[in-house]
Formats: C-alpha cells, structure tokens, sequence
C-alpha cells in the first residue's frame, strides 16, 4: 500500500476504461471519447492531438506517431510506424559535400517530413469507431479557444525560447515572451 506521506502516485483500477497522457485537459479529453463508445484507438488520437495543443514544443501534427495495436481476444499485434522520412530532394552525400559531419539540431535537415497526420488518418479509418471529425474536435476546440499553460510547459517553453526562428515567436510567444504558468496560450491558425 501506498504510504500518503511519500511522493508519488497510487496504482490506478478500471473497468471500463482507461486513459493516461501528460495533460490533464488531454486525458480528460480521450476518455470522453471511450464515454461516448469509441476505442482505445479514438481515444489515443483525440489525446495525442490536443497534447499538440497543450504542449507544442513536445509533440504536434508536424511530428510522429507510432502505434501498437492489439485486438481484444486475439494475440495480433498491428504495428504501425508513422515516423517522418527524409525529403526525396535530400542526400546524405550532398551534406557531405557541404563539410557537415553531423548534422545540426537547427539545420533544415535535421527535420523529416511529417508523418503523424497521415499514420491518424490510417489509424482512425482502419480501426477507430467514431471518426477522425469527433477525435480532432477537441484540438480545434482548445486551439481556438486557448489552453492554460501548465508549470512544466511554461519552464520548457522559456528554455527553448532561444531555438525558434522568426516565423515560429511570432506563432509560439505572446507579445514576444513564451507564455508564463496560468497564460491562456491558443493557435487559432492551426485550429
């Protein structure tokens, strides 16, 4: 048994369901999802998604997605790898020829093209319930709307101030400053 006075968190029981990101509003958000009938995979979308939302310097439609699937009764297990792949315009060689070793956290080419919002395409047409409309309804909602800046979101976003580019402080920062803890931060454009 847990000892209350020590931090940390007690085992979590369900029956009927259960869902576990690093934002609330995401969690709360993907089991709705399961309420309403959808499945696990409904659910990991909607979260994943409004995680884009509530925590953009971790995860977002320009990153990726990969997904383990098991259907109940059976011992299948459905891999599905939507990591970004290199530009077709790119070589390793042409690095090379321009002296790079390694290449840069900041450069260009260290960014692959998105694959999330292709692999939560495939996802929900192949093996959700209630369709990408309802599982991107939250996202939208909260991007339109705002989103308030957890503690943790807040420090990393002020550390990471330094790496964005000028187009990305004029869609990342309020009035030039990452946004502070309790900051309602939204993305109207991406809504």
């Amino acid at each position: 048994m847990r000892d209350f006075h020590l931090p940390g968190r007690s085992p979590v029981y369900a029956s009927n369901g259960m869902v576990a990101t690093s934002h609330p509003l995401a969690a709360a958000e993907a089991l709705a999802v399961l309420r309403e009938g959808g499945n696990a995979v409904d659910a990991a979308i909607t979260g994943a998604v409004l995680l884009g939302v509530c925590e953009p310097h971790m995860t977002g439609l320009g990153g990726d997605c990969f997904a383990l699937i098991s259907h109940a009764g059976t011992d299948e297990i459905i891999a599905l790898n939507g990591s970004g792949r290199a530009p077709s315009g790119l070589s390793a060689q042409s690095l090379r020829d321009d002296g790079y070793t390694i290449i840069p956290d900041q450069h260009p080419a260290s960014v692959t093209v998105p694959g999330a919002v292709d692999a939560f395409c495939r996802l929900s047409t192949k093996w959700g319930r209630l369709g990408l409309d309802r599982c991107l309804a939250p996202a939208i909602t909260y991007s339109e709307s705002g989103v308030p800046v957890a503690p943790r979101v807040a420090s990393d976003w002020a550390s990471l101030e330094d790496n964005l580019n000028p187009e990305a402080r004029r869609h990342f920062l309020i009035n030039g400053k990452p946004p502070l803890t309790g900051q309602t931060y939204s993305q109207p454009l991406q809504a």
